[in-house]
C-alpha cells in the first residue's frame, strides 16, 4: 500500500487539485473506495480545504488499508455477535497500540477519520452494519468559562473503540523563559522570526510563507499607533484552511521585520539568488520547508533546558495575550469578554477552542514588566482602542 498525493494534473469534474490523497494497493491499483470516500469527503463538503489536512487524512487511511492489505483483511469485512470474531478495525486498534505503541490520542484522531469512512460507507449502502459502536464521551474541560452557551459543551461523539486519554495540557512560555530564549537566539532570521510567532500569534506555516511585502516602514506612522493591522491573504501565503484574517503586530515587532528586510534579507538572497516572496530565507538564501522553524527551535530549547516548538508560539500568545485582557477586564476596562475577543485575535471561529487557553493562566503567572509583556499589553490596548 502506498499513499500518493497529487499534482495539478488530478481532476475532478474538470477542477484540478494539487496535493489530494489518493491509496495505491500492492498491485499498482488505486484503491477506489478511499478515492471515492475523499472526492465526497473532501471536496464535496466544505472545510477540510488545506492540503495539510488533506494529507494528515491520507495518511491515516493509508495506514488502516496497509494494516488490512499485511494481515490480509477486508476492510468490509464485518462479522455479526457471537461469531466468535470481531471487525479488522478492532484488531487494528490493538495493534496500534500494543505493537506499533501508538499514543492513544493519535490512534484517536486515526479512528476518528475511519469511523467517517465506516459512516459514508454505511450511507452509500457499501456495508450494512458499522464495525463499532457509536458513543458520547464527555470532556474533562467541560467546565471552562464559557461552557454555559452551548447545550453540547464537553460532550462529542465517539465509537466504543476509543482509547482513554491522559489529559496533555498546550505547553506555553513562561515570561522568564521568553526573554530567555529571545536573548539566546544568535541567528537573525531565526531571531525574527521568534518575535513574530510570540507578537502575532501566527502558525508556523503562516511565519515561515509571511511575505516580504507586508513589512511596512512603521517610522512614518504617528507616534500614537501602537500596533499595525495586517491581512494575511491565503494568495500570498499559507493559512489555514485558505482562509484569510486580520491580524495584529506590533510596532517594535514590525521595526524588526522592516529591519531584517531592509539589512539581513539582501545579503541572504545573494547568497542563494532566491526570487521567493518569503520574508525570511535561510542562511543558503532559500526559502523554509514547511517544518523549517522545528529544528532550529529544538536546537534552541535543549540549549535553554526547555522544550520549545513552533506552535508553542502562537500557544504562547494566545495565553499571554489573554492574562492582558483579563487584567484590564478586573481593572474595569474592559467592558466585552477576554475570551471572545481572543478568539478575533487567532481567527478562531469557536470559542470553545479559545476557552482552552484559561487553563494555562498559571503557568506564566512568573514576571511582569519584562519586555514582552509590554508589547502584548500594548498590542491589546491599540486593539481594543480601534474597536471603538
Amino acid at each position: 500500500m502506498n499513499l500518493f498525493l497529487s499534482d495539478s494534473r488530478f481532476e475532478v469534474g474538470g477542477q484540478p487539485y494539487k496535493g489530494f490523497p489518493i491509496l495505491i494497493d500492492a498491485n499498482g491499483a488505486v484503491v477506489e473506495v478511499a478515492l471515492q470516500f475523499f472526492v465526497d469527503e473532501l471536496l464535496g463538503k466544505a472545510g477540510a480545504r488545506d492540503e495539510k489536512t488533506w494529507e494528515s487524512y491520507g495518511r491515516h487511511l493509508y495506514d488502516y488499508f496497509g494494516y488490512l492489505e499485511a494481515k490480509g483483511l477486508r476492510w468490509d469485512y464485518i462479522p455479526g455477535t457471537m461469531s466468535g470474531d470481531v471487525a479488522p478495525l478492532a484488531h487494528y486498534v490493538r495493534w496500534c497500540d500494543k505493537t506499533v505503541g501508538n499514543k492513544p490520542g493519535y490512534i484517536n484522531d486515526k479512528v476518528g477519520l475511519i469511523r467517517r469512512f465506516y459512516l459514508w460507507a454505511w450511507r452509500e449502502g457499501l456495508v450494512d452494519e458499522l464495525p463499532f459502536q457509536n458513543i458520547e464521551v464527555v470532556s474533562s474541560h467541560r467546565d471552562g468559562m464559557l461552557s454555559h452557551t452551548s447545550g453540547r459543551a464537553g460532550k462529542r461523539q465517539t465509537t466504543d473503540l476509543h482509547m482513554r486519554e491522559a489529559d496533555e495540557p498546550l505547553v506555553v512560555l513562561s515570561r522568564n523563559q521568553i526573554d530567555a530564549a529571545l536573548s539566546a537566539v544568535s541567528n537573525p532570521t531565526h531571531h525574527v522570526m521568534l518575535h513574530l510567532g510570540l507578537n502575532a500569534g501566527l502558525r508556523a506555516e503562516e511565519i515561515i510563507t509571511f511575505p516580504s511585502r507586508y513589512v511596512v516602514d512603521c517610522s512614518k506612522l504617528s507616534a500614537k499607533v501602537k500596533s499595525v493591522a495586517v491581512y494575511l491573504n491565503p494568495r500570498d501565503m499559507a493559512t489555514k484552511n485558505d482562509k484569510p484574517r486580520i491580524v495584529r503586530i506590533s510596532v517594535p515587532c514590525m521595526n524588526r521585520l522592516w529591519q531584517y528586510r531592509e539589512a539581513v534579507r539582501p545579503e541572504l538572497e545573494k547568497v542563494g539568488d532566491s526570487k521567493s516572496p518569503n520574508l525570511f530565507l535561510t542562511r543558503f538564501g532559500r526559502p523554509f520547508a514547511a517544518d523549517g522553524l522545528v529544528a532550529p527551535l529544538s536546537r534552541l530549547g535543549k540549549r535553554l533546558g526547555f522544550h520549545i516548538h513552533p506552535h508553542m508560539l502562537r500557544h504562547t500568545f494566545a495565553t499571554h495575550t489573554l492574562a492582558a485582557l483579563e487584567d484590564l477586564k478586573r481593572a474595569k476596562r474592559l467592558r466585552g469578554s477576554p475570551i471572545v475577543i481572543l478568539m478575533g485575535l487567532l481567527g478562531h471561529s469557536s470559542v470553545t477552542m479559545t476557552s482552552r487557553y484559561l487553563h494555562f493562566l498559571d503557568a506564566i503567572d512568573d514576571a511582569y514588566g519584562t519586555r514582552y509583556q509590554s508589547e502584548i499589553d500594548s498590542l491589546v490596548l491599540d486593539y481594543l482602542e480601534k474597536q471603538k
